[in-house]
């Protein structure tokens, strides 16, 4: 009989299937709403504009509103939300999240901004994802940006009931920051994605100097913004952005297994052949290979000695470094198998790559995608497989990241998997 309910609230096992990989990365994030503007009153948070009472933002009808006249200049307004500071600290995630439910013209950014708490926010100094509808950016300050899409790159098919995230990983002194734009109207589908590297050194940015040079490792407040950038040919009245649903996720990066001692420890391996498949721990990598077989065949192993539970309001994501991989019929698969399912189902989430395919699976032969489109590496390449659970359903964000390219995104897909019978591919 067909399971139609999503994987949530069961323990599971972190999960590889025919893989070749040198590290396994569990992250497990906890989400919280800052604020669903539902109250209508504004609670923790902090204006700031250039001209008193210019733009300030109203909290009304259960949405957070920007609205501005035309000043002649290129002018903006923000609000913090002061009662909480987030640290960036090494090996850890802050990811901030906010929909846009309402955009004036293509003069009117919506920003989301991670600021320190130093810094004020006129000076736009720390990391921002803006957007009009004619541009998309990645800021740094005012003038300096990481990305400045305009044209075709940033013609979205999509303006309100948008989700804009800024995701933001501090991994060796480095802060990766991946900006992304997501269809509220269709199951938050991914329309525009970015990610960058604020290295230590003096950057090149597309606009702009990277000075002061080095990344912003520090404390910060949630912000939004609404950017005025006025042309004197073609004025809006008003000026406008309207936010709902500000959101966090915080995280700190566990490693399940980094493969140097040598030594298979908390991995219990699944085969339908005995010793067909079973993967072998040594040089600092975790191995698997097999012979034809004559048939569609798969060998797993489990790190069962930790177990993973998806609950309400939580994000949980694996990730795992391919090395090495196969043609075109070897797929590495990570999954997230519940604890009562065998390996041998498949029956969990999964995300399986080789050189010609990418699929989201949910069980054999049963694909939320599948993607004879993407990317061909199979070498150095990351898998990364995130699980949200949101109002009963789980939300999968799987993607491919390159490993040379400052864990650049390759490729990405999110799908939901609903208590409901949901069409599969």
């Amino acid at each position: 009989m067909k399971t139609t309910q999503p994987f949530g609230g069961r323990p599971a096992c972190f999960t590889a299937l025919f893989l070749a990989l040198v590290l396994a990365l569990p992250l497990s994030l906890s989400g919280r709403v800052l604020d669903n503007f539902n109250d209508n009153t504004k609670t923790g948070w902090k204006d700031f504009t250039f001209i008193t009472d210019f733009g300030l933002p109203q909290e009304s009808d259960g949405q957070f509103k920007f609205e501005q006249p035309p000043a002649g200049q290129a002018i903006f307004s923000a609000s913090q939300k002061i009662s909480e500071e987030f640290v960036l600290v090494e090996g850890r995630t802050i990811e901030f999240r906010v929909d846009v439910t309402e955009m004036g013209g293509k003069d009117s950014f919506a920003v989301l901004a991670f600021i320190p708490t130093v810094n004020s926010p006129g000076t736009l100094a720390g990391y921002g994802l803006a957007r009009s509808i004619t541009d998309v950016l990645i800021t740094k300050g005012i003038n300096k940006y990481f990305r400045a899409d305009a044209g075709a790159a940033a013609a979205l098919p999509r303006n309100a009931n948008t989700t804009m995230v800024l995701s933001m990983t501090v991994k060796g002194g480095s802060v990766h920051i991946t900006a992304s734009i997501l269809d509220k109207e269709d199951g938050d589908k991914v329309i525009w994605t970015s990610t960058v590297v604020d290295t230590p050194g003096a950057d090149v940015l597309v606009a702009g100097s990277d000075s002061p040079a080095a990344p912003y490792i520090t404390k910060g407040y949630f912000t939004l913004y609404l950017y005025q950038d006025f042309d004197r040919g073609a004025p809006e009245n008003p000026y406008k952005a309207s936010y709902d649903n500000a959101e966090v996720f915080v995280n700190d990066t566990t490693v399940l297994d980094n493969f140097d001692d040598g030594a298979k420890t908390g991995w219990t391996d699944f085969t339908f052949v005995p010793g067909l498949g079973i993967p072998s721990e040594l040089e600092g990598q975790f191995r698997f290979e097999m012979p034809p077989a004559g048939q569609a065949i798969f060998s797993a192993s489990q790190k069962t000695s930790r177990l993973f539970e998806l609950k309400e309001g939580e994000r949980t994501e694996f990730r795992v470094d391919i090395i090495e991989g196969g043609k075109k019929d070897s797929f590495a698969v990570l999954a997230f198998l519940p604890q009562a399912n065998s390996p041998g189902t498949l029956a969990g989430y999964g995300l399986a790559k080789s050189t010609t395919d990418v699929l989201i699976t949910k069980g054999i032969n049963r694909y939320f995608v599948n993607d004879a489109s993407a990317p061909s590496d199979m070498e150095n390449v990351t898998l990364s497989l995130g699980m949200e659970v949101k109002n009963g359903n789980v939300i999968v964000t799987a993607r491919v990241l390159e490993i040379q390219n400052d864990n650049r995104v390759r490729w990405e897909r999110i799908v939901v998997d609903t208590p409901n019978a949901d069409v599969l591919v």
